[in-house]
């Protein structure tokens, strides 16, 4: 595993950030079919979503909404961004900056976030990569069969949060 520390202003387009767009780029080289549930104005991936209209993702509609459709469609993906956002009060500003009505199912975002693992992890290719982006590193996890690659912490100064960025690799089930 590869560990890194860098620093960098914050931005809400988490992919601006010059340490993360290199974290990005660098794993989406070579990968053809990428999915990214929360894209917002980023183009860094085939398939793109953000529940925002306004954005100029591909698609727009809820995040595990958008995966579930991925997954329908039969959609094997080489590697998948996870950049949700982080906090109850990001959440709550994003639906609220798009006239949509938030609640606590909508800002306790840990069986959300579980959810949205378990159908990432149904996309996924054998090897695939995810990207996790937050303030922890709970990303995908051995029970789901993937291995730590990259961490790299990305300080922002300050008062703000380190930006956590996480690359994990899926192990290919044996069967027996």
């Amino acid at each position: 595993m590869k560990f890194s520390r860098k620093w960098a202003m914050p931005n809400a387009d988490t992919f601006t950030v010059p340490p993360i767009h290199d974290f990005v780029t660098k794993w989406l080289d070579g990968k053809e079919s990428t999915v990214d549930p929360f894209a917002r104005d980023s183009k860094l991936c085939k398939y793109t979503n953000d529940i925002n209209p306004e954005a100029s993702a591909e698609y727009c509609m809820d995040a595990l909404d958008f995966l579930r459709w991925v997954a329908d469609a039969d959609i094997k993906a080489d590697l998948v961004i996870l950049d949700p956002p982080y906090s109850p009060r990001q959440v709550s500003e994003c639906y609220k900056e798009i006239g949509l009505p938030v609640g606590i199912s909508d800002t306790q975002n840990g069986a959300l976030c579980r959810k949205m693992r378990d159908i990432a992890s149904e996309i996924i290719s054998p090897r695939g990569i995810v990207l996790s982006f937050g303030w922890n590193t709970v990303g995908m996890g051995k029970k789901r069969g993937y291995e730590i690659e990259e961490i790299m912490l990305v300080c922002h100064g300050g008062v703000h949060n380190d930006t956590i960025c996480m690359a994990e690799r899926s192990k290919p089930m044996l069967f027996t």
